[in-house]
């Protein structure tokens, strides 16, 4: 019992260890916003003065407010692109079989061994060929390219969690087997959906590298480029950056905060059998 209760408390400090390592940087950016840019660098993480002059200051600028609706326009398209495709593909993997469906499989879990930085000169050259450099649809496209096989990989794995007794007895009632996917399966998997469209958004929400690549002009920058923007070596406030930072965190705060409880049943229900 002692030996129990020494484990769980030493448990219980790792994780207090690392919540602290893990949070400490996030509150340190939030407070650093509404400080004064005199008062950031003291080094003292509870503020004495407020100010909101850097959330002004970056919401009065024209291109800082182009590249938020750039952001939320490749986001959601990219979101919705996922979900809309990654449903009936996983259900294709998961429920029927066909010549190649296995090696198919492999190609969409192969492409998450190549970490993106490898793929990104053919991507550039080849939207460079196709004329679609800084375009929100090069960008667009990319994200989804990217994002969508784990996304497929992901609903394979709850699809497979849903018993196929349940659309067989569907099918005999007479419904097709198209009808017993959205019947049955679709609602059973929705917190894995929403999971999934979720973290779509979110990782094309927070991409910098391949927009850095593809994007030159103001008018199609996304919010990470107009981030990068604010670090004028003339005219440099920490403040408006750190400003900056939680303008982009707050749509996946905002996110998580809504859809917490279908997160979670997403994240768990791949690993239930039966």
């Amino acid at each position: 019992m002692t030996d129990n209760r020494l484990r769980d408390g030493l448990l219980d400090a790792v994780t207090l260890v690392a919540l602290i390592l893990v949070l400490l940087p996030i509150i340190w950016v939030f407070i650093a916003s509404i400080r004064p840019d005199a008062d950031i660098m003291t080094g003292g993480l509870i503020p004495t003065r407020f100010t909101v002059e850097h959330f002004l200051a970056i919401f009065a600028r024209s291109d800082f407010l182009v590249a938020l609706r750039n952001s939320l326009i490749v986001g959601v398209v990219v979101s919705i692109c996922t979900v809309l495709i990654a449903v009936p593909a996983s259900y294709s993997l998961s429920r029927f079989t066909y010549l190649g469906r296995d090696f198919m499989g492999f190609l969409i879990l192969a492409t998450q061994m190549l970490p993106a930085v490898a793929v990104l000169v053919p991507i550039v050259v080849l939207i460079r060929s196709l004329g679609l450099t800084n375009t929100l649809t090069a960008l667009t496209f990319t994200h989804l390219a990217l994002g969508l096989p784990i996304a497929v990989w992901m609903l394979k794995g709850y699809i497979d969690a849903v018993p196929r007794e349940l659309e067989e007895a569907s099918i005999i009632d007479g419904s097709t087997q198209l009808g017993a996917m959205f019947r049955i399966t679709l609602p059973l998997i929705r917190p894995a959906v929403i999971a999934v469209g979720t973290f779509a958004f979110v990782l094309s929400w927070g991409e910098f590298l391949l927009a850095l690549a593809l994007i030159s002009k103001t008018e199609v920058k996304t919010l990470p480029l107009a981030l990068q923007t604010l670090f004028d070596p003339y005219s440099f406030s920490w403040g408006e950056v750190m400003a900056g930072g939680v303008v982009i965190a707050v749509p996946t705060v905002v996110l998580f905060l809504l859809f917490r409880n279908q997160l979670v049943g997403g994240l768990t229900a791949g690993g239930i059998k039966g």
